[in-house]
């Protein structure tokens, strides 16, 4: 027989762990200032550095916010917000960027599949002046990353699927350092455009295979680029050093033909 070891759970995490409680069953709510400091201590029951603690905690997470002079809020709780955390994971570790792109690619196409067939004429009007939008900012990056994110939440938005729109959202969302880098490589933005408005087609054609299609070869090629633009690079040859080398023993061949020494 074999017992489990209890597992002692410090105050300030009881503390973080009843503010949590409040926040999902809806007591705290979005927005809404918590009491001060001190006020929170005495309600608990606890001291004020572990209530200091498990608000720190919590801000880490996004799911509280401090401002200074004013005091502790709860955040908007949306999946934007909430996200802010995950993506210093992906900044720190690259394999995570890779299993991002996998995760996408899995997502993406399905979410864009089923898109064709709830497609509304009000979402395809905004893709197409999306894409518009797009077209005028090729010498932007920054700004072109703004308008294909909004393309791409329209799209997931007219799947009309909650699920599906929660994590293709939040798959999207995390993906901000990648778009960062493959928005400088030449002539990705243009390639975008161009796989825009063949995604565009397949919508309007209220065609699933064809849109699943054409969003995972507009993955692919976003993938690709990022690939190689992070790529370490070739080491240059040396031509100096080349052309030395040849120039020697273009002379040293020489030295032999004609019978005289090459050297000292």
């Amino acid at each position: 027989m074999s017992f489990d070891p209890i597992v002692q759970v410090s105050v300030s995490e009881q503390v973080a762990q009843r503010l949590l409680t409040m926040i999902r069953t809806g007591l705290l709510k979005p927005g809404q200032q918590l009491p001060p400091e001190r006020d929170l201590a005495a309600m608990l029951g606890v001291g004020r550095p572990a209530v200091r603690e498990a608000i720190r905690g919590l801000a880490l997470l996004g799911l509280l916010r401090i401002r200074q002079g004013e005091g502790t809020f709860v955040g908007t709780l949306q999946t934007r917000e909430l996200l802010e955390p995950l993506e210093m994971v992906i900044e720190l570790n690259a394999g995570t960027l890779e299993a991002l792109f996998d995760a996408r690619l899995v997502i993406e196409p399905g979410v864009a599949a089923l898109a064709a067939s709830q497609m509304s004429d009000a979402h395809l009007a905004r893709l197409h002046a999306l894409v518009e939008d797009e077209q005028s900012l090729l010498g932007n990056p920054e700004t072109f990353s703004a308008a294909d994110m909004a393309f791409h939440e329209t799209i997931i938005d007219a799947c009309d699927n909650p699920f599906l729109q929660s994590i293709a959202n939040s798959l999207y969302l995390l993906g901000k350092k990648s778009r960062r880098v493959t928005s400088q490589v030449a002539g990705v933005l243009e390639r975008s455009l161009q796989d825009h408005r063949d995604i565009i087609a397949a919508l309007q054609a209220r065609d699933p295979a064809q849109a699943a299609e054409a969003m995972r070869r507009h993955l692919c090629r976003v993938r690709e680029a990022y690939i190689g633009s992070t790529a370490p690079s070739e080491p240059t040859r040396n031509t100096e050093h080349t052309e030395h080398s040849e120039h020697s023993e273009h002379s040293q061949n020489q030295g032999d033909t004609d019978g005289r020494p090459t050297g000292g």
